[in-house]
Parts: C-alpha cells; structure tokens; sequence
C-alpha cells in the first residue's frame, strides 16, 4: 500500500559525490536523491517532510562506512515504490557483488528474457535508492559507462572506490593454515609486517602451486641475466599493458631502488613514444609491447635486441615479460588487493 507524503521524512546528507537527499517512511528507506534529480524520476517524495529518523541515521551511518570504503553491502531496511518489473529488476540489481559489473543485457538475461535490455536501462533509471540499490554497477556491454541519474562522473566515482576497495575473491592465506605455507613465508614473501604479500597469500590458496611457480619466478626477479634496470622497464610496461594495479604500484617502488626515476616510470606509461628514452629503452619498451599485442618479437626487434643483448638475455626478456603476463593474469582474476602502504594508480582505477 502506498503511503502519502506526509509519512516521509528527508534529510540532507554530504557525500563524495554531491548532497543527497535521504527519505525514508516509516518502514524503510525510499529514496537517495541527487542534487540535481528530476523529480519525474522518482515521483511522490517531493513533499516529505525534513528531518531525521532511525531509519536516516542508519543510512548515514551506512553511508559514511560505504565512502571509506569499509562497507560493501547496506543492511538498512528498504520501501521503494515501483511497478512489479520495476521491483524485479531493482532486485537483480542488489544481487551484483561490491566492486564488479554487469551488463543490462546481462540483467535481463537474469530475469528470464535477454531481449529486454532496453526495459530493463529505464527501470534502472527509475531505481530511486541510488548507491544502496547499486544501478551504478550497471554498463554497456562493450563495458562503457552509460546513463546514469547521478552523472557519468558520480558514476566512475562510484566504481573506482568500490574497485580500489574490492575484496580478493579468494582468502589471503597465512603460513600457520598450511605447513606448505609454513615453509615457504619462512623463507621471505613477507612485507613489513611479517604477512606474506597479498599476492602469495592469495597464491597460497594452491600451495604446490605457488612453489613450483616461484622457481620460475625467483629466476625472473633474482637470476635474471638483464640489468634490474632493464627487468623493471619491461615489467612495469608489462603491468601498465595489463591495467594491473597490483603488479604496477608493487613494482614502481621496486623500480625506484633500480635506478628508474619518478619521470621514467610516469613516461612507461605512454611506451616507445616517449620522448626520455635512449634507443636502447625504446627496444625494451618495443619488444614489450610487441610480446603483449602480437605474442612474438618482430623481426626487426629481434634483429636489433641482438645487437645489444646475448641469446641468453633475449630469452630471458621474453621469459620477464610472460612471467609478468601471467602474474598480472593472476592478480587481476583474483582481485587481489594492494598491500597496505603501497601506493595505488588513479590512472589504473
């Protein structure tokens, strides 16, 4: 049963993303409004009366913790008003995880009938609790952000906090649940804190896994027969490639201490074309792209890589860059998270 207006109570709330207007009745929260909503878009709340309730309060509270990024799900209790469809979309939508996506063609896949993608945008639209009924986690299938009642920039902010504050999607394992584990963060894999680095915890789900790999990888990282230098061009151009954020901000502070600037590893990230470059890191970042785009060096690249690296450190290029392609394979799949004081990329967000 609908209630009237005169049951509504509003209340002004101060976010990230603008002022909002909160409204709730007395059963549940009805509406997040944005500053400059269409009031055709969410009828029957204009006239609620300002002030606070329970209700309000736990939304607040809820929204403060969501912006800091320590919520992921809001418990408050709901009372949109909507259309039967309305409500079965608007359903669909609370059920997409904190951090990923899903297409409208996707959702109405969900509810039964693929062609209604386009029915199924203008309920999205219509979804009055914004951000707690999370519309925004809605985009085109060719992954573009696309209309949204709070704006394309509210949109991507929306995104990029809850993909920087994403949980690993498996558990980041210590050494004292497996002896396998045990042995190996004995060894190192630890920051400063003594935990293994999200990377290995997350690895560790597969134990045998993560110790045949580290052979491989300790190669790579430890007996390389390149310059660490060099090493470090190829593996942050190889991450910047990938867009993972993980293998990029681990490794700037890596390639910082292997005599790379601040204003190289800025200019990694738009490659060969750079203008600080030698000849010599314009073949690396070269042969990086070439292995990421075509998955072989060209010929011309091998010619010229011969004439400054040995058979040795030409194979051992390749060998950086897959080990780095694989890695970020693995970083990126799991979500796993940057380690606590390791700086994030917005660039990668």
């Amino acid at each position: 049963m609908s209630l009237t207006n005169a049951t509504l109570t509003s209340s002004s709330y101060k976010s990230p993303v603008g002022r909002l207007t909160l409204v709730a009745s007395a059963h549940g929260l009805r509406a997040i409004l944005w500053p400059n909503d269409d009031p055709r878009r969410v009828p029957g709340v204009a006239d609620a009366k300002k002030g606070t309730s329970p209700i309000i309060e736990a939304t607040i509270g809820q929204l403060d913790e969501y912006f800091a990024g320590t919520r992921h799900d809001f418990d408050v209790p709901l009372d949109a008003e909507g259309t039967e469809f309305q409500q079965s979309v608007w359903q669909v939508l609370r059920t997409i995880p904190y951090g990923e996506t899903m297409s409208y063609g996707e959702q109405a896949t969900v509810l039964g009938d693929p062609n209604k993608a386009r029915a199924v945008g203008t309920a999205n639209g219509r979804n009055p609790i914004s951000i707690v009924v999370p519309c925004h986690r809605v985009i085109g299938a060719n992954g573009s952000l696309t209309g949204f009642a709070g704006g394309m920039k509210a949109k991507k902010f929306l995104l990029d906090l809850e993909k920087k504050n994403a949980p690993a999607r498996l558990p980041i394992r210590n050494g004292n649940e497996d002896p396998r584990l045990t042995e190996m963060f004995s060894k190192g894999l630890t920051g400063p804190n003594g935990n293994p680095l999200n990377i290995f915890g997350v690895l560790g789900n597969h134990p045998d896994m993560l110790k045949r790999w580290l052979v491989f990888a300790t190669h790579v990282l430890s007996k390389n027969t390149l310059t660490a230098r060099d090493r470090e061009l190829l593996i942050l151009r190889t991450g910047w490639n990938c867009r993972s954020r993980y293998e990029w901000a681990q490794h700037v502070e890596i390639a910082l201490r292997c005599d790379i600037t601040a204003a190289e590893i800025k200019a990694v990230k738009k490659g060969a074309s750079a203008s600080t470059w030698s000849p010599i890191d314009k073949l690396l970042l070269t042969a990086a792209d070439e292995l990421h785009n075509e998955y072989a060096l060209s010929d011309a690249t091998w010619r010229n890589l011969g004439d400054h690296y040995s058979n040795e450190q030409v194979l051992d290029l390749i060998a950086t860059v897959g080990n780095y392609h694989l890695v970020a394979m693995f970083l990126n799949s799991t979500k796993v998270p940057i380690d606590a004081g390791i700086d994030d990329d917005p660039d990668l967000l």
